[in-house]
């Protein structure tokens, strides 16, 4: 038959190549039976699935990355876990022995491939386009400093990756949404080859354009009816607005009294300008809001004292309320629409449970586990688990690459002074919190002052260099050296620009007029 196809096209005169040849065959050889396997541990995305799927073929692919995706747009065939080898075994048995689902999985394939062109491309790129917002939206600014209202946008876009649309997107392309009736916005996503290239890219361009539209004033009905009455109590306009410097005390120090001590001389050193206002504080740690709020009672200080409050290292954002008798402290929740991004929740939960059960003392003779949940100190988008041992605790690295082959993403942070492991979404951290609140509130990084110790959380160097101004305070945090970077391959020099003009040291043991005295000399406080 092979031959009859070859000599029926040399008798048409057809122009023909031997890679079309080779094509036609192929294709015929797909139609007869087969299965294509990938069962890679993890498959970012899968480019040969689509061309099976192009040629008719069923897959049996790894659950693990891109043939999740690629599966729930065309539904050609089953997923499996690649570790094991009966399930992937059972599923090539059950697609060949069954006919009926092996011509269900090839049908789905050829119907749906279409969804993987470059048509459906273009139209999934031009619709992401129109609904990128401007890198700094109306919202965030006010011009004379507070009295101008909000804007209707929500700022739940600027920092986080925008949320992937489906392929089959549908367009209303006779302009029935739009309400106008006619056929300006029309397009033939198939072309038209005695039409104006250019004419049917600008009719794709304007039906996308409608269609976003029409999506955009969906989301923001929906979302600030929802979220306007639990953000009432934040204020448009929060104290730190008003303020000229703000000074973060991101300090990890290894006790609470240690902490109280390095917050009341960063105060001291503000003086005057902290009476006057004019310059606000923010907390930024790894505890939780409730521990904050015990540590504020017992060291008598006041919720007051700072303007915003960074919790759980930074997947929590919170403001003092401005109804005290009600709620001591208000959560920003557009902030975590923010860092939301690929965070994997209940399954992810679940996964760190198991891995915490296999982190044992295998050299002790107890077999104690060292890494255990700590469900009262987790929330929503911080997992926190407590660390027996801080010098047996398992390398981050590790984890990670576990969370890698799972396809699941996520920020494991070791803190107060290794003895808790926080998990936090990929996006989140305590330097993106101060980057939301120049994107949420318009202050600028550059009138910061970050409070770091000499050590700290493995979260540590993010918070050294940048904009901001980063203020080491020599001694403090030193313990965390040889408990939390002591599994690291490279020294914290190599990771922070310690060269920057940015970064000043503050010599170990010094007084709140030693450290004023050094931000007056750096301009950062009225001399």
């Amino acid at each position: 038959m092979h031959h009859a196809c070859v000599f029926l096209l040399q008798r048409c005169n057809f122009e023909f190549t031997v890679a079309d040849i080779k094509q036609c065959l192929l294709r015929e050889e797909c139609a007869g039976a087969g299965v294509f396997v990938n069962p890679a541990f993890i498959e970012p995305f899968g480019l040969t699935l689509i061309e099976a799927a192009a040629y008719g073929l069923p897959m049996v692919a790894t659950k693990n990355g891109g043939p999740v995706d690629i599966h729930r747009v065309l539904d050609n065939g089953l997923l499996v876990d690649p570790h094991d080898q009966k399930s992937i075994a059972d599923a090539l048995l059950k697609l060949v022995s069954n006919k009926q689902l092996w011509a269900k999985c090839r049908q789905n394939g050829l119907k749906n491939i279409h969804l993987f062109s470059w048509p459906e491309h273009c139209k999934t790129y031009l619709s992401k386009i129109a609904t990128c917002k401007p890198r700094h939206p109306q919202w965030q600014r006010s011009e004379d400093g507070g009295e101008s209202s909000e804007s209707e946008e929500s700022p739940g876009d600027s920092l986080r990756d925008i949320h992937d649309l489906s392929l089959n997107l549908k367009f209303s392309l006779d302009g029935e949404k739009n309400g106008d009736g006619g056929n300006d916005n029309s397009f033939d996503p198939n072309g038209n080859p005695d039409g104006n290239a250019t004419d049917r890219s600008a009719k794709l361009e304007n039906a996308v354009l409608s269609w976003s539209k029409g999506i955009s004033k969906d989301l923001r009905r929906g979302g600030s009816a929802e979220k306007s009455g639990q953000n009432s109590n934040v204020g448009k306009f929060p104290p730190l607005r008003s303020r000229n410097r703000l000074f973060v005390i991101a300090v990890d120090c290894d006790t609470t009294s240690g902490l109280l001590e390095m917050i009341k001389v960063i105060f001291d050193a503000a003086g005057e300008e902290r009476t006057e206002g004019s310059v606000g504080f923010i907390l930024s740690t790894s505890m939780t809001i409730s521990e904050i709020q015990s540590f504020l009672s017992s060291s008598g200080l006041s919720p007051n004292d700072f303007d915003a409050y960074i919790c759980n290292s930074g997947s929590d954002l919170y403001y003092p309320s401005l109804n005290p008798e009600d709620r001591l402290f208000v959560g920003d929740l557009y902030f975590h629409s923010h860092i939301e991004y690929r965070w994997g929740g209940e399954g992810l939960r679940k996964t760190l449970v198991r891995w915490a059960g296999s982190t044992t003392d295998k050299k002790g003779q107890s077999n104690e586990q060292i890494v255990s949940p700590a469900e009262q100190l987790s929330t929503d988008y911080c997992y926190a688990f407590k660390v027996r041992k801080a010098g047996l605790a398992p390398p981050l690295k590790e984890l990670r690459k576990l969370m890698r082959i799972q396809a699941l993403r996520c920020h494991p942070i070791y803190c107060q002074n290794g003895t808790r492991l926080n998990v936090i979404p990929v996006l989140a951290s305590r330097s993106q919190a101060l980057r939301y609140l120049y994107v949420r509130w318009g202050f600028e990084l550059s009138k910061m002052v970050v409070f770091v110790g000499e050590c700290g959380d493995t979260d540590y160097e993010g918070l050294v260099g940048g904009l901001h101004k980063s203020v080491i305070l020599k001694g403090v945090g030193s313990r965390a050296i040889s408990q939390l970077h002591n599994n690291r391959n490279y020294p914290l020099s190599d990771v922070m620009p310690l060269d920057s003009p940015n970064i000043i040291e503050a010599a170990e043991g010094s007084s709140s007029a030693d450290i004023q005295a050094l931000l007056e000399k750096e301009g950062y406080l009225k001399g």
